[in-house]
């Protein structure tokens, strides 16, 4: 099979992988973007992904494609490559066809936040803890926006931990505990289904929420 080559190669490609980057490395991994093939194992032959993220136990080849091209290698044959290797996994990540158009997602009423994290409290009560940490942690960025006028555009769970740490919503102690949580919300939305939050790992996201919807809104 021949080597892919397909570094990215423009403003929205760049963009696109570093975000990648940045996720892998929020979630504990070693990013290496555009690896030499002698720095890829054996059993990938002539195929060499685009990135590569590793951790403990855990070594991830990441695949950036703008869509199904005649120059792209099959992805079928690719993940045939990884068959009988359980310490290795396939990520294709698709760039959106019109990647520079932005996503501007709307401000919510901060009646419908509260609305909405009453409903998770009630979830999480029931005992559906994995989808209320989940709902918890979209709630995030809401209030963020809701707080400060300067918070538009979509944002990592850790850049808007971030963000509500630097201006003061939240305590260092508080931050630092949402930090730990990233890994775990991280492994629930890409599937772990043994990962178990605690209820009060969604009452700690929750906290944060109303502590945002707490504060004056900024308008600087």
């Amino acid at each position: 099979m021949a080597s892919s080559l397909r570094s990215p190669d423009g403003d929205a490609e760049r963009h696109f992988m570093e975000t990648l980057r940045t996720r892998y490395e929020q979630a504990g991994f070693a990013v290496q973007v555009e690896p030499a093939p002698d720095q890829l194992p054996d059993f990938m032959g002539g195929y060499r992904s685009d990135a590569v993220a590793r951790t403990h136990g855990q070594n991830v080849a990441i695949d950036v494609r703008r869509g199904p091209g005649p120059s792209e290698p099959p992805l079928p044959a690719i993940r045939r490559l990884f068959d009988g290797h359980p310490d290795w996994r396939l990520h294709v990540a698709f760039v959106a066809s019109d990647p520079l158009r932005a996503i501007t997602v709307p401000r919510a009423d901060l009646a419908r936040i509260r609305a909405q994290a009453a409903e998770i409290q009630a979830l999480s009560a029931a005992g559906h803890r994995q989808p209320a940490f989940i709902m918890a942690w979209s709630l995030l960025e809401p209030a963020l926006r809701a707080y400060s006028e300067d918070a538009d555009g979509d944002h990592s769970p850790g850049t808007v931990v971030q963000a509500l740490a630097t201006k003061g919503v939240i305590e260092p102690e508080t931050e630092r505990a949402l930090r730990s949580l990233i890994a775990l919300r991280n492994r629930i939305v890409h599937g772990d289904l043994a990962a178990d939050p605690r209820s009060d790992d969604v009452a700690l996201v929750l906290a944060a929420v109303d502590a945002a919807l707490s504060e004056e809104p900024s308008h600087s």
